[in-house]
C-alpha cells in the first residue's frame, strides 16, 4: 500500500476512536450519577448515550469499510489476496465495531488462509458465523476454508454447512452472494455424490443468473466449483 494511503486509513481509525471514547465516557460519566431528581435524568440521557454508541460503532464500521473497500478490490486486481496483510488491522476494528459486517470476516479469513494460517482463519470464519448465524455468505466462507484445508477429511463438517446454507434460514445480502455461496455448496454435494442436491443447486443458479446476479469470482479466492 502507498504511504499515502495507508496514512489515510490510519487517520480515520484514530478520529474513529476518539469518538468512540468521548461518546463512551459521557455515556459511563451519566449512568454513574444516583438516582432522584436531576440525577435520574442525566441516568436516562447516559441509557440514551449508550443506544446511541451503538449506532456511532456502526456508523464507524461503515465508514472505515467505505473508505477501505475500494482501495481493497483496486489492489486485489493486481496483487495476491495473501499479499494484502496491511489490512487486517482495518478488517479487524470493523469486526469489532461492528459484529454484523459479514465482509470484514470474508475477507479477512482469506487473507490470512492464503497466508498459511489456517487455524486463525477458521478461528475468524467461526467469530462471523458465531455473530451472523444466519449468513449464508458466512456459512459459504467456511465451506470454502473447510475444503481448501481437507476436503475429504472436512467434508462431513462441510456438508452440515452447506444443508443450512440452501435451506429456507440462511440470509443473503444479495443475488451475488447467494450465487457465489450456492456454487460452493454444490461443491460438497458434488463430494458427497449427492446428485439431487446438485441438480437443484443448478437449477437455482440458473435463476439467479436469469434474475441479473453477476458473480465474480477471483482465481486466487474461494474454491473453484463445478460446472453447470
Amino acid at each position: 500500500m502507498k504511504p499515502t494511503v495507508a496514512l489515510s486509513v490510519r487517520r480515520v481509525a484514530v478520529v474513529v476512536g476518539l469518538v468512540l471514547a468521548l461518546f463512551a465516557g459521557q455515556a459511563l460519566a451519566a449512568m454513574s450519577a444516583p438516582t432522584g431528581g436531576v440525577a435520574s435524568t442525566g441516568r436516562v440521557i447516559g441509557q440514551t448515550g449508550f443506544a446511541y454508541l451503538g449506532g456511532l460503532r456502526t456508523f464507524a464500521a461503515a465508514v472505515l469499510w467505505v473508505r477501505l473497500e475500494p482501495l481493497f478490490h483496486v489492489y486485489y486486481e493486481g496483487r495476491q489476496i495473501k499479499d494484502l496483510k496491511e489490512f487486517l488491522p482495518t478488517m479487524r476494528l470493523v469486526q469489532t465495531l461492528d459484529p454484523k459486517f459479514e465482509a470484514a470476516y470474508y475477507n479477512a479469513a482469506w487473507i490470512v488462509a492464503r497466508r498459511g494460517r489456517m487455524a486463525e482463519a477458521f478461528d475468524i470464519a467461526k467469530d462471523g458465523i458465531a455473530n451472523n448465524p444466519d449468513s449464508g455468505i458466512l456459512r459459504a466462507n467456511y465451506v470454502q476454508l473447510l475444503l481448501m484445508d481437507d476436503k475429504v477429511g472436512n467434508l462431513k463438517e462441510a456438508r452440515g454447512h452447506a444443508v443450512f446454507g440452501v435451506g429456507p434460514k440462511a440470509r443473503w445480502a444479495n443475488a451475488d452472494d447467494q450465487y457465489e455461496g450456492y456454487a460452493t455448496f454444490r461443491v460438497v454435494f458434488e463430494l458427497s455424490g449427492d446428485q439431487v442436491a446438485v441438480d437443484g443447486i443448478n437449477a437455482i443458479l440458473k435463476q439467479l443468473q436469469a434474475q441479473g446476479a453477476q458473480p465474480g469470482q477471483d482465481s486466487d479466492g474461494p474454491v473453484s466449483p463445478g460446472g453447470n
